[in-house]
């Protein structure tokens, strides 16, 4: 039983950090989808793309050190940014693989768990006497 409570914990707390760095994740594209967009409209292309509240803040922070104006630099920090993405989704696939191993590992058995939630009923059988 203690061993089902502390997978069950474990899982918990690896589906946390999974939302966790999911939530990282989309902001990073977020941000790089906004950086796309600057470049894009500094160089004036057509049709010119709409950028997102959320994705102008996260860029901006992003790139505080870098000029507004200088493209070539928006463009290489959206590369890294949208590459730091993929490889954060990777991680947080491998952390999800690690929760759904160790709920497999110390989950009880299907079986095991209807039995032990079924009242157990009396002993109908007699040997005729009473």
């Amino acid at each position: 039983m203690r061993v089902e409570k502390l997978g069950t914990a474990l899982v918990v707390i690896l589906t946390l950090v999974v939302l966790g760095l999911l939530c990282a994740q989309s902001s990073l594209r977020f941000a790089v989808d906004d950086l796309h967009a600057q470049a894009a409209i500094a160089r004036a292309e057509q049709p010119l793309p709409t950028r997102s509240p959320i994705g102008a803040r996260l860029s901006a922070m992003l790139t505080s050190d870098l000029s507004p104006v200088n493209l070539a630099a928006l463009d290489a920090r959206a590369l890294e940014l949208d590459h730091r993405a993929d490889r954060l989704l990777e991680l947080t696939a491998v952390v999800a693989l690690a929760g759904m191993l160790a709920a497999l590992l110390t989950g009880r058995i299907a079986s095991e768990v209807a039995h032990a939630a079924s009242p157990s009923l009396a002993n109908t059988s007699s040997n005729g006497t009473l």
